[in-house]
């Protein structure tokens, strides 16, 4: 069962992170957002993304990239969290 994704790396996800990060000039505007809780599976994924657990793996990617903890945690989750409450409180 070959990914659509196949030559995809995670790592090519955490270049794509960094340069919408490098364009809008903070961490504020990326965030990770799956659907491998049910909407899609492995085939809609990096190759080397085996199961959710691995998606750990991007704190240490973008902490070598330079990113601080307060950026990992946005991109991670933070900036959902935020939109999401912006959503709504309108």
């Amino acid at each position: 069962d070959q990914s659509s994704n196949a030559g995809i790396t995670m790592e090519q996800v955490v270049d794509h992170i960094d340069h919408i990060c490098q364009l809008a000039g903070n961490s504020r505007h990326a965030a990770i957002g799956t659907d491998l809780d049910g909407g899609y599976g492995r085939e809609q994924s990096p190759e080397d993304l085996d199961t959710i657990a691995d998606l750990q793996k991007l704190q240490g990617m973008l902490t070598k990239r330079g990113y601080n903890a307060d950026d990992i945690a946005a991109i991670l989750h933070g900036n959902w969290l935020r939109l999401l409450r912006q959503a709504w409180s309108a």
